[in-house]
């Protein structure tokens, strides 16, 4: 097994492992989970020794989760984390500056990762505890070298969110507001990242949805629906802004697209949920009655077919539709 030198850290990230590191999460973007974690494995067998392989195969995983909102082979994913892990840390102590601030970098996306995992399938106070861990991770990887500039992206999540989402404790001043700061790394990430670029793009959507900053977030997430447009990753946040907006029409015929791409794969029903409920507020609105009780009778024909699970954490939404669709 190779294992990275001081000697090798200005050739760490070469124009190969770029591609495939990139490819990777450009499959992702398009929903083709497949030959993400393809890449993902050439990437571990070009490269052994380096975390870049395990840790792109665990994000493929994450993506696979989040877009079914199923927590599905877990363990796989939590083992190839702690791979790119334990591969990170045997590289960083011994490492030139260069390598050990990407090492750095993976070492931080572990306990992001899992913090994500955390947040969405497990405990917030894991989770919370899991972004700390990935802070210092990232504040380690400047110190060894501060122009790489991918560190940024998880700096940029974390001052933000932990800002945003601080409630009372930040009002009161224990905790700092460094939402400003957050955007401000976001947008270096996003301009100045190796491999991180669309991943800072990203992310800067959901905070100008958290601003209210539609305009904003409509604009990206138009720009990269148009770039990958098998994944449904960036439709969703475009038909929030215009459902916020209230410009309802718009947003209909984004949840009609999502729509007819959910049905090909429903999975747990979940999303599906998710987008008849928002057609039949947006119907509403619209004061379009036939058209929103069509979409909350529809909802009962795959209600037999959700799982337990799904059926208990959307239970209030298909209690609503199914109210709707006995007017």
């Amino acid at each position: 097994m190779q294992v990275l030198s001081a000697g090798s850290a200005e050739l760490y990230l070469n124009d190969g492992k770029r591609e495939l590191a990139i490819g990777v999460q450009q499959a992702i973007y398009n929903d083709d989970f497949v030959i993400a974690d393809h890449l993902g494995r050439l990437l571990g067998e070009r490269y052994p020794g380096d975390p870049m392989g395990a840790f792109s195969r665990a994000a493929v995983l994450l993506g696979e989760m989040f877009d079914r909102e199923e927590s599905i082979e877990s363990e796989r994913f939590f083992d190839l984390l702690d791979t790119a892990d334990s591969l990170a840390s045997q590289i960083i102590d011994t490492a030139s500056p260069g390598t050990a601030a990407w090492m750095a970098f993976y070492r931080g996306h572990v306990r992001s990762y899992r913090a994500l995992w955390e947040s969405r399938f497990g405990s917030s106070i894991r989770a919370i505890r899991l972004g700390y861990a990935a802070r210092s991770e990232y504040e380690r990887g400047l110190e060894y070298d501060s122009s790489c500039y991918d560190l940024y992206l998880g700096l940029g999540l974390y001052h933000y969110w932990k800002s945003a989402k601080g409630g009372i404790l930040r009002r009161l001043r224990i905790l700092k507001n460094e939402m400003e700061r957050g955007i401000a790394e976001l947008r270096l990430a996003a301009d100045s990242s190796a491999i991180s670029r669309e991943a800072a793009r990203s992310s800067l959507i959901w905070v100008w949805l958290d601003r209210q900053q539609y305009n904003s977030a409509m604009a990206v997430s138009e720009e990269m629906a148009d770039r990958f447009p098998e994944g449904k990753l960036f439709l969703w946040p475009l038909a929030e802004a215009y459902f916020r907006s209230k410009s309802y029409q718009q947003a209909t015929e984004v949840y009609q697209r999502l729509r007819h791409m959910l049905t090909a794969d429903p999975g747990n029903y979940y999303n599906l949920v998710e987008c008849d409920y928002r057609l039949y507020e947006c119907y509403d609105e619209l004061g379009l009655d036939d058209e929103a009780r069509s979409v909350a009778r529809r909802a009962s024909e795959y209600s037999d077919e959700m799982p337990k699970d799904t059926r208990r954490r959307q239970r209030s939404k298909m209690a609503s539709l199914g109210r709707a669709a006995r007017r």
